[in-house]
């Protein structure tokens, strides 16, 4: 009887321009594989068996289809089966209960407007993710003080970045990190790397980086920043994951779609997160995922990428303001 090779539920299967692959959503890997086996995939799995694909083909590829079929086997990202009726392809939906997903927060001397408030407001808003960028000395007491207000809220963690140029003591930092359990530190500018563990839990660690942070740093893209799970490539299918129920605030209070972008929709010392993320034009960006934008829409990497770039409009097409230096057309990191 012959057999249907299929792909595991968890496992997708991507085209590109130059390359495609294939993710695994349970394991967070992916494996590139060439544009033709990407349209063999293509193929509905469950309908035709290995021998009509072949046909499909005028038998032409049946050696490399065999091969590469017995490849995804080997390597656990696909499986051969005569009963095909039991496996159901998962739905693709994107479902959030949070009004905000995530939130960055930068501050310094010269910033008036309250971080209590605004961490507060981000908890009413049932905010997961904040980062807090710091650019000068802040007393940790202080910054106890204002964490305090949200320690025991629902707000999944905090990243609280940290310039070196301080000094602050290893003492003072590990006692920080045991009073705020899903809190950690990133302090950057260092000299060299290290990471210190906290006496607390053995798995939390402050993390002493080179990486430079101002207030006009770009983002640093990378195989190495790609995410791979279902969450994040349901919500890539439908929208901009770097910008979709962000809100971010500058030093001077100013509220937008990511730091680097030129637009604010308002300053938070005169208007509430909610009214700003309520608008229309603040939420307009969030639809605009990688399948609309130019270059990212013939990209393979384009469902585990997260892009903060701002977007422009232009004859008609989407673009990227801040591109990566992947290039999807020459399958190459330049």
């Amino acid at each position: 009887m012959d057999t249907n090779f299929l792909l595991f539920p968890s496992c997708i299967s991507v085209g590109g321009y130059s390359n495609s692959l294939i993710m695994d959503l349970d394991n967070g890997t992916f494996i590139e594989i060439p544009n033709l086996l990407q349209e063999i995939l293509s193929i509905d799995l469950k309908q035709n068996t290995i021998e009509e694909i072949k046909s499909i083909f005028d038998n032409k590829y049946n050696e490399g289809i065999d091969s590469y079929f017995q490849f995804l086997v080997d390597n656990e990202y696909g499986f051969f089966t005569q009963k095909t009726t039991s496996f159901k392809n998962p739905q693709k939906v994107f479902y959030s209960p949070y009004k905000v997903i995530s939130s960055v927060l930068s501050f310094d001397r010269t910033s008036i407007y309250s971080l209590p408030e605004v961490l507060k407001q981000l908890e009413n808003l049932s905010c997961q993710l904040i980062q807090i960028r710091l650019f000068d000395f802040i007393d940790l007491q202080l910054l106890e003080k204002y964490l305090r207000t949200i320690k025991e809220s629902s707000i999944r963690k905090v990243e609280v970045l940290i310039p070196m140029n301080y000094k602050l003591t290893e003492k003072e930092l590990v006692k920080f990190a045991n009073n705020f359990p899903r809190t950690s530190l990133i302090i950057y500018g260092c000299d060299t790397k290290k990471r210190l563990k906290t006496s607390e839990n053995p798995k939390k660690e402050i993390i002493y980086t080179t990486n430079k942070l101002t207030k006009d740093s770009k983002e640093i893209y990378s195989i190495k920043s790609f995410i791979i799970n279902h969450q994040m490539y349901y919500e890539a299918l439908q929208y901009n994951t770097g910008l979709h129920r962000k809100v971010c605030i500058d030093t001077n209070g100013n509220v937008k779609n990511y730091l680097s972008h030129h637009k604010s929709y308002g300053n938070i010392s005169k208007d509430s997160i909610v009214d700003i993320i309520s608008k229309k034009s603040f939420q307009t960006k969030y639809y605009i995922h990688n399948d609309m934008i130019e270059k990212c829409k013939d990209c393979q990497f384009r469902y585990m990428c997260l892009s903060n770039s701002d977007i422009k409009f232009e004859k008609n097409k989407y673009y990227k303001i801040d591109t990566c230096n992947f290039d999807p057309y020459n399958n190459s990191w330049n």
